[in-house]
């Protein structure tokens, strides 16, 4: 078995100490004008993507994340919630993967729609293991839902991969940090790479067969404020 650990991240430590959750009514981003601040959004669904950026930034920065989701906690996730979606190429990601069967389709001998799980596997996957073996942190885009309407988007999530086993069966394990599970050090995906168009889905070890497929995120470094230590 072939494991890696990218860099020294662990969840309970890296990972933010607080639930992905917070009261309904918390803007997502607050716009300033002249006339005031705006705010933008409901936060109340979740910051995902902004938690997984912001515990690169800090991580890379050398910084703990903060004990609690003040209000310029929250406002710096949801800036990185937005940058995680890498507007519009990345959301438009999303809606592309979550309206395709899970495995391809063929008319007459020719593919004519390719399914999640080949993505995953043949496409993906390759990306996100060069990154890890490079000793990079991965944020992955986690694909939930079959549906054509974009309403089903926010059913899908992100999550930070830090490292991986690899069995002999060509069964992969990534062992990822979620922000839904804080303090948990022992969550992964797994994923068994042999034959594409199997259809297997990916086992999330917290929650069973609950994600179609992943794709890797375009994630740019920012430097975060000095939130304090946890």
């Amino acid at each position: 078995m072939l494991t890696v650990l990218a860099a020294d991240f662990v969840p309970s430590r890296n990972g933010f100490p607080f639930p992905n959750w917070f009261p309904p009514g918390t803007p997502v981003v607050e716009l300033p004008t002249p006339f005031g601040v705006i705010p933008i959004g409901n936060a109340n669904g979740g910051l995902c993507g902004g938690m997984v950026f912001t515990a690169i930034d800090l991580f890379r920065y050398g910084q703990l994340p903060p004990p609690d989701p003040d209000r310029p906690v929250v406002r710096y996730l949801g800036g990185r919630l937005v940058d995680s979606f890498n507007l519009p190429f990345g959301f438009l990601k999303y809606y592309d993967w979550q309206r395709r069967p899970t495995t391809s389709r063929y008319a007459l001998g020719l593919n004519v729609q390719t399914g999640v799980s080949s993505l995953t596997i043949d496409n993906e996957w390759p990306r996100v293991q060069m990154l890890l073996d490079a000793g990079q942190l991965a944020a992955l885009g986690l694909v939930k839902v079959y549906s054509l309407s974009p309403r089903e988007m926010g059913k899908n999530h992100q999550v930070l991969a830090y490292g991986y086993d690899l069995d002999d069966d060509q069964t992969v394990t990534l062992k990822v940090y979620d922000p839904n599970y804080p303090g948990d050090d022992g969550v992964t995906l797994s994923l068994n790479l042999q034959d594409a168009e199997a259809g297997r889905g990916v086992t999330h070890s917290r929650e069973g067969e609950s994600v179609r497929g992943f794709f890797l995120t375009e994630y740019r470094l920012a430097e975060p404020p000095l939130f304090g230590p946890a």
